[in-house]
């Protein structure tokens, strides 16, 4: 008994051994690809969090969910005519043995639009919806909102073409964030920058017009 025992163990050990170092490479290999689109973007591309997204974004449902937030392989820059971030974003609920880990694509546009906030939220990702998502005023398409009816109304019309991936949208001033849950969006954020690019530039139509987007990078 003892010896099947101790080779259990080992099998035990071996196994997680193994795993690590597969995710470890197949974390390797993502950046190295997200660096590549970054560059083929002319954007810049951070394994680490330049920005203090947790700090910066506060205000965001999203980055306020839980505790423990943080953002890595961060896209930067400008593209077409936007200024935008985009990374990944893990922040975790509970404790003890009930902890868990929640992971998310982001992107964030800072712009020069005049969005009055809104918090939409997508059906298909209601399961993990924050606080504030559980409490909403309307529904929009395949979202729940809580907020300006007006804001809800044109982003429901501009992100109609992602609503069956679950994408997640709020706006706070002049910043525009897009999320999806990672077991969505496998191939990463880069994918989706130029489907944000689509939404950002039906806003600017829809809010009758707004003169080429400025802002720091």
């Amino acid at each position: 008994m003892v010896q099947i025992a101790f080779i259990a163990l080992v099998a035990v050990i071996v196994a997680a051994v193994i795993s690590f170092f597969v995710m470890g490479l197949m974390q390797h290999r993502r950046c190295r690809l997200l660096a590549r689109s970054a560059h083929e973007m002319s954007m810049r591309f951070s394994r680490d969090d330049p920005f203090d997204v947790p700090y910066r974004y506060w205000g965001f449902a999203l980055i306020n969910s839980g505790h423990s937030p943080r953002a890595n392989n961060v896209t930067y820059g400008r593209y077409e005519g936007w200024v935008m971030r985009a990374f990944d974003f893990r922040y975790e609920v509970g404790h003890g043995p009930r902890r868990s880990a929640r992971n998310y694509n982001v992107i964030v546009a800072e712009t020069e639009l005049d969005m009055p906030a809104v918090l939409m939220w997508s059906d298909m990702d209601g399961e993990f919806a924050p606080l504030a998502a559980r409490r909403p005023e309307g529904h929009k398409g395949g979202w729940s909102y809580r907020g300006s009816e007006a804001m809800a109304q044109m982003l429901a019309e501009a992100c109609e073409d992602l609503a069956a991936e679950g994408l997640s949208m709020q706006t706070r001033g002049k910043v525009l964030m897009l999320h999806l849950p990672s077991r969505r969006w496998r191939q990463g954020y880069s994918t989706k920058l130029t489907a944000a690019v689509t939404v950002l530039d039906r806003l600017r139509h829809l809010a009758g017009g707004v003169e080429s987007p400025k802002g720091q990078c």
